[in-house]
């Protein structure tokens, strides 16, 4: 292990929250100052209960900032029914909409539709999840980079492991990752514990364990589970005895990801202008 990277007795917790609580008051005053509110609109379909959470709490972020925050809850409250048509053709009314900045299509999408198809309909320019190729960070990325930078180690050519089933996530990753030495799986490998920075995005309660962790390392934690009624992450509670820095969850890239989405909405409403 590299010099810079210090071993405490325990690992310092990355407090995501804080970091996005900072990014949101830096909103509110940025918007208390402007003559006019972004709006982001939010599409939801279906009644899939963590996307039902995840909307809810972009709701809440917004409200905090003053960004004007439009549900479009198709499937429950304002279609009955919806099909890849109707989908199609409300997301170019939204793109039309002088006061919406940013558009949401909160996935995953219910069974029968194009997912990305569906995606690629939002106007780049309004693309505040940052999927069509604008300039727009996406925002579990920034998250994740906000966590990175709050360590305060020099990242410069760490060995950095990114563990995720999806390639837009570990690809998207990579992308913005220029500093670092990036090696992607799809598990958990066996020389995880030669990596300085993992990344780790599974959707699997606790599989990253406390000896596949290098003393020191820098741990993020971006897997959501629910067991026995708790949100847990990908990262067993031990590695934190072994770890140098440790993301949590909850309150690690989650709350963090809400905020970067906003300071998005917030961009392109001023590029916009």
């Amino acid at each position: 292990m590299s010099s810079d990277l210090k071993k405490p007795k325990n690992a310092i917790i990355l407090d995501g929250k804080t970091i996005a609580d900072r990014i949101l008051l830096d909103l509110r005053k940025k918007i208390l100052e402007n003559s006019r509110a972004p709006g982001l609109a939010a599409i939801l379909i279906g009644k899939d209960p963590a996307s039902e959470i995840y909307v809810r709490l972009k709701e809440k972020a917004a409200e905090k900032t003053g960004i004007l925050f439009c549900k479009y809850l198709a499937d429950n409250e304002i279609y009955a029914d919806i099909d890849e048509f109707e989908l199609s053709e409300l997301i170019k009314f939204l793109n039309k909409d002088p006061q919406i900045d940013g558009i949401i299509l909160q996935l995953p999408l219910p069974e029968g539709f194009n997912q990305s198809k569906m995606v690629k309909l939002i106007d780049p320019k309004k693309d505040a999840d940052g999927f069509n190729g604008g300039k727009i960070i996406p925002p579990t990325i920034a998250a994740i980079m906000e966590l990175l930078k709050a360590t305060g180690e020099n990242l410069v050519g760490k060995k950095t492991l990114i563990i995720g089933k999806s390639d837009i996530f570990t690809k998207g990753l990579e992308k913005y990752l220029t500093k670092e030495k990036i090696t992607i799986n799809n598990s958990v490998p066996p020389d995880s514990a030669g990596f300085d920075i993992i990344i780790i995005a599974l959707g699997q309660a606790g599989v990253l364990k406390k000896n596949q962790v290098k003393p020191g390392a820098i741990i993020i934690d971006v897997g959501i589970n629910r067991v026995g009624g708790k949100t847990v992450g990908d990262v067993d509670p031990a590695v934190a005895e072994a770890a140098g820095y440790l993301s949590p969850v909850p309150g690690g890239v989650g709350p963090l990801t809400v905020a970067c989405l906003l300071r998005n909405v917030w961009d392109l409403a001023e590029k916009r202008k």
